[in-house]
């Protein structure tokens, strides 16, 4: 019997799970599957190198994270069950509590043993064969009978079916500072070590990649945070936060082992379809449509709460202009509002109104997913949310740990951090350096820099330098909204002219971003998982395993 060929492209943890769910479906009846891992560095590992620093952190718990899978992260489809993170770390690095954000490089450290687990798990498969490639992927393009790979030297693959997981792109190393602008702030340390001590370092974006530049600037650089305060070294550069809104991302809050949040009531999947079929061509209108149901959302779960507590919720999910009438006053309340939300992520997930309402952003993702997934949004509203909203729930439920938060205030205390001149700064060339100039205070304020460093991470990546193979889809695929790819809802790429050729392309994780929402994570343990049920979609049919759409009961919270 002719093998059914696959290549999975780009094996980080997105590409492992896609090796995970092959494995699983080939434990069952069917044709002989040979599978191909083109990756040109370590299998599984992807941006957690297992020879990073301590200091760069996770931000998701230690029990919320596996390359593995259960009966109920993938209902009705088959699993390969094995150890999460969190078990693996307390087997093989000792105590570690079930809340720890632990350093990114256990995680590389997991990732390369389940990496080797699963591959010798598929080598004593009688019905699979998996070839590892090691190589960088240059292009895919599909055809009447599949589609073709294209590798860096020019070698083709011919395959059924082609899975596109590169993440966040993996093809070349980023440059170093370019006239004093950093464009892309990993790998760190190395991104960097040569700004000098004495220097002004202004950072775009207060998220997760900003807080590791700081880590980097200064414990990096042999800095300690005490209960007194922060002890610096004397080589830390000065760090000025610029964001466009203005304020500092919410703390994670502490939360329960056990914790299960109720079922959606308001932002459900029915609510979403019903609200579709009231439009002519089912697209949304995400202010219109959705926003209403997340506010009633969050509100219902504050019944008892009290009036400055749903003013404080009702003033992030709906944040509005703002001005002060000088720098001072900006800080004094930017620090004050930051306080005040350290104090409520310290209370933590069942006693803090505020973060009960506020973590339905997190809880039921899957019903904000929904109103993006094909047909999607209106063209305006599409640009809204990725522009506006996206970066609203990543500083509402996304961001650092409280602990961070926590030495962000005891660095903006010792003056090694400053905030930069408001909302909405604008920043300028200023000779060999930069001006940062308030745009929203009553008594207009600059900051100088000679460094600036883009402290975010874009997605999809549109740079064929870092991402070819993503890059190579844009030039037969039909155009989404904002560069976006156009996927139907399985993941498969549309293409601009359909005629001749087969679904035979798909696209996960991060380079999907647009075409769906939330894409870069791996997936959690215990509870229903869009992202193998995503690539169960894709692989069960080709796996002659039916294409499984399971899902959890109702509308109950999905990772």
């Amino acid at each position: 019997m002719t093998p059914v060929r696959i290549a999975v492209i780009g094996v980080g943890p997105r590409g492992l799970s896609a090796l995970e769910r092959v494995i699983s479906h080939t434990l069952q009846d069917g044709p002989p599957v040979e599978l191909l891992l083109i990756e040109p560095g370590e299998p599984g590992v992807g941006m957690h190198d297992v020879k990073q620093p301590d200091y760069l952190l996770l931000n998701t718990i230690a029990s919320q994270l596996t390359i593995f899978s259960d009966e109920r992260m993938t209902p009705g489809a088959p699993v390969t069950p094995g150890p999460g993170f969190f078990d693996w770390c307390q087997e093989h690095h000792g105590p570690v509590a079930f809340d720890d954000f632990l350093p990114r490089r256990l995680l590389g450290e997991y990732l390369q043993w389940a990496a080797g687990e699963l591959l010798d798990r598929a080598s004593a498969s009688d019905r699979l064969t998996v070839r590892r490639v090691p190589a960088v992927a240059a292009a895919v393009r599909p055809d009447a009978e599949g589609a073709t790979v294209t590798l860096a030297d020019g070698v083709e693959h011919r395959v059924d079916l082609a899975v596109v997981t590169t993440g966040h792109g993996v093809a070349q190393s980023p440059p170093a500072a370019t006239d004093g602008f950093i464009a892309m702030p990993y790998p760190l340390p190395d991104q960097v070590d040569k700004i000098p001590e004495d220097a002004t370092v202004a950072l775009l974006g207060t998220g997760l990649s900003a807080m590791d530049v700081i880590a980097a600037l200064t414990v990096g650089r042999g800095g300690e945070f005490t209960e007194d305060g922060y002890r610096a070294s004397g080589r830390e550069p000065r760090i000025v936060l610029v964001n466009r809104a203005g304020r500092l991302p919410c703390a994670r809050p502490a939360t329960t082992r056990d914790r299960r949040a109720a079922p959606a009531a308001f932002l459900t999947q029915a609510a979403v379809a019903e609200l579709r079929e009231r439009t002519e061509d089912g697209r949304l209108d995400f202010r219109r449509d959705i926003e209403p149901l997340i506010h009633r959302e969050a509100l219902a779960r504050m019944e008892s709460a009290a009036p400055e507590e749903i003013a404080t919720v009702e003033r992030i999910l709906r944040p509005v202009g703002e001005s002060a009438p000088s720098y001072d006053a900006y800080v004094a309340e930017l620090v004050a509002r930051a306080s005040a939300d350290l104090r409520e992520a310290e209370r933590g997930l069942g006693a803090s109104a505020v973060k009960e309402g506020l973590e339905i952003l997190r809880d039921h993702r899957d019903g904000v997913r929904a109103a993006v997934d094909p047909p999607g949004l209106t063209e305006e509203s599409h640009r809204y949310f990725m522009g506006e909203y996206v970066p609203l729930v990543n500083r509402t439920v996304i961001g650092p740990q409280k602990e961070r938060i926590h030495e962000l205030l005891q660095l903006i205390a010792a003056g090694v951090v400053v905030p930069g001149p408001g909302p909405a700064p604008e920043v300028a060339r200023d000779g060999d350096g930069w001006t940062i100039a308030s745009t929203a205070l009553d008594r207009p304020h600059r900051i100088g820099a000679d460094v600036v460093i883009k402290a975010n991470m874009d997605w999809p990546v549109l740079d064929p330098e870092v991402d070819p193979v993503a890059c190579s889809l844009r030039d037969w695929a039909a155009p989404g909204p904002q560069g976006a790819l156009r996927l139907d809802r399985d993941g498969f790429v549309v293409p601009r002219e359909a005629s001749g050729t087969r679904r035979s392309v798909a696209v996960f994780g991060p380079p999907a971003e647009g075409a769906s929402y939330y894409n870069h994570y791996v997936p959690s343990p215990g509870v229903w998982s869009r992202a193998l049920t995503d690539l169960d979609r894709v692989l069960g049919p080709v796996l002659g395993t039916g294409r499984v759409t399971g899902r959890p009961d109702g509308d109950r919270p999905a990772q």
